[in-house]
């Protein structure tokens, strides 16, 4: 009976070793490089406005009627400038003059506009 041939391993194990120590630096290189590229691509408008909706969406689940987007960056300026939080002004609005979709924005009491607010 013939002997069987061992064949020879293509990479001997201190190849075998020297290539994990070069793919582990490459790896992490490469995941870092594209985390890098994708904060970098969030900043198109278009992912701005895709995370934009996303965040409306969500805000909109908790109420029981939805915001008008239009009001939505008039009661974040507003925050932003007084300090009074956006979704409680939401809130007035829509408690007051359902989003200003009531026919007369004057009540009986005198208040008048948007937001009723007495003069």
């Amino acid at each position: 009976m013939a002997k069987k041939k061992q064949k020879k391993p293509l990479l001997s194990p201190g190849m075998k070793m020297g290539m994990i120590a070069l793919l582990i630096p490459v790896a992490i290189t490469v995941y870092v490089l594209a985390f890098f590229a994708w904060k970098e691509l969030q900043t198109f408008p278009i992912f701005e406005k895709l995370a934009q909706q996303k965040a409306i969406e969500e805000i909109q689940q908790h109420f029981d009627m939805n915001i008008p987007e239009q009001y939505i960056p008039v009661y974040v300026a507003a925050e932003e400038k007084y300090g009074v939080p956006w979704t409680l002004l939401a809130a007035h609005h829509r408690i007051e003059t359902r989003f200003s979709s009531m026919k007369s924005l004057v009540s009986p009491a005198g208040a008048v506009g948007h937001m009723q607010v007495r003069p």
